[in-house]
């Protein structure tokens, strides 16, 4: 998948710099990709497929989309199709002030559960 992804930045320029990771703890999942950015929600994608071109595609026009959202946030359906049932984790950036994080040293508001 790196190879497919590396090879497509370079022939389409874009704005990203792709690295390979030996090993993202994920074993039991066939082909991992994170993307990620300072300020940014933190995606990792699970069970792609480095045959299939049309991951490797949906991967690259998944960063502009990703850089264009406030905090990187992405919904289900704003991500191409490869990538929304795929996702393993999205993690919020440090300081963000999203409706998705709770603090957990503040009290809770009258009524919610945590």
């Amino acid at each position: 998948m790196a190879e497919a992804v590396c090879g497509l930045v370079m022939r389409h320029g874009c704005d990203a710099d792709p690295r390979g990771v030996r090993c993202m703890s994920q074993c039991k999942r066939s082909c991992v990709v994170s993307l990620t950015a300072p300020g940014a929600f933190t995606y990792v994608f699970g069970d792609l497929d480095p045959e299939a071109p049309d991951h490797a595609q949906a991967i690259l026009d998944l960063i502009p989309l990703y850089r264009s959202a406030p905090e990187g946030f992405l919904a289900r359906d704003a991500r191409p199709a490869p990538l929304r049932a795929s996702v393993l984790g999205r993690l919020p950036p440090i300081g963000t002030h999203s409706t998705l994080v709770t603090d957990l040293r503040a009290p809770a508001p009258s009524g919610a559960r945590r």
